[in-house]
């Protein structure tokens, strides 16, 4: 029984050269064209991975073999008869069904069709709505260069057009993959490059009006410029950590004001503005001890300790690496220890 059962399912199965003489029969030559290519092609997973042969439908599930026919037939008989609106709604159909089914190349293709079509008849809420699933997908592919490039694309669009909810989403989208630049230059030692982009990335997170994403732009922006060590830089970075702290207070972010509050003593002592560091010093200790944190509590207490050491307060240096010391006894850090060691020497 079971094997009539599996005869009976794979008969049921929509077989792929059928259908193509179905839509060759229908008239529908274009439709037939992509249809056999669409389901003749190699697996892209299977080429990727370096198989070789052809699996069956390229990859895709038999099920949807009907839908792709359907699809492409509907298209090509709006196409005929000038239906420039249900060709578009064919096509992405088309390309959020092999989004759907991973086929991130695929879908770049239907999406490159419906951006050709809403470019020609002027339909700007059309074209953005492709654009914008370009980058999606070359995002999807790891290709954040040409990701970049649409979402550009897609903000000029936006703007020309005042579509102001559109220019906030291009601006999101932007900010996300300039970060994503930015993170691959600084593994590669790209510091400069790796600047360039947080820069963009903060006009993006400025122009999408979200405060959340503005005060991680200034921060990140900030560190990009800390790490250039030279003093114009700690300069930018102090101008960014600061609207990052003004933010997280606004925002009632403890965590990120702490986070401020030690960056700015530090860029400040490296600035060799012992008043200024000492200040911040002070407020993230304060805000370590009122949120519980025992761990920034001990870094507070050991950064003050070595700047009042440095000023030559020596009794509030031996005051506060004590309490660093027996900050971290308690939290057992072995790391914490020997630094308090190695400060001590």
């Amino acid at each position: 029984w079971s094997c009539c059962c599996k005869r009976a399912g794979a008969m049921d199965e929509p077989d792929k050269q059928t259908l193509c003489v179905d839509i060759l029969v229908s008239g529908h030559v274009q439709a037939y064209v992509d249809f056999f290519y669409l389901t003749h092609r190699p697996d892209v997973q299977s080429v990727e991975a370096g198989e070789e042969g052809e699996s069956e439908a390229s990859g895709m599930p038999a099920d949807k073999l009907p839908i792709v026919k359907t699809q492409l037939s509907e298209a090509e008989v709006a196409r005929r008869r000038g239906d420039t609106k249900a060709v578009y709604a064919c096509y992405s159909t088309l390309a959020a069904l092999f989004c759907e089914l991973g086929d991130q190349r695929t879908t770049v293709y239907f999406w490159e069709k419906c951006s050709e079509i809403a470019r020609l008849t002027a339909d700007a809420e059309g074209e953005t709505a492709a654009i914008r699933a370009l980058g999606i997908a070359h995002e999807a592919l790891h290709d954040v260069t040409t990701a970049i490039s649409y979402y550009e694309k897609l903000l000029n669009l936006a703007t020309t057009s005042g579509l102001e909810k559109t220019e906030r989403l291009a601006s999101t989208h932007l900010f996300t993959a300039y970060n994503l630049v930015s993170a691959d230059a600084e593994s590669k030692g790209d510091l400069e490059q790796a600047l360039e982009h947080r820069e963009k990335s903060l006009k993006s997170a400025a122009a999408s009006g979200e405060p959340a994403m503005l005060s991680k732009a200034h921060f990140a922006l900030g560190q990009a410029h800390e790490k250039l060590k030279e003093m114009a830089h700690l300069h930018e970075a102090v101008a960014n950590y600061k609207p990052y702290l003004t933010l997280c207070e606004q925002a009632d972010d403890a965590e990120g004001q702490g986070a401020a509050c030690f960056a700015l003593a530090r860029t400040y002592q490296r600035l060799e503005d012992g008043k200024a560091s000492q200040e911040y010093l002070q407020r993230f200790l304060q805000l370590a001890e009122s949120s519980g944190k025992p761990a920034d509590q001990a870094d507070a207490c050991c950064a003050l300790g070595v700047l009042y050491n440095q000023q030559g307060d020596y009794p509030s240096a031996v005051e506060f690496l004590e309490r660093f010391f027996e900050l971290a006894r308690s939290l057992g850090d072995r790391a914490m220890l020997d630094k308090v060691r190695e400060t001590v020497r």
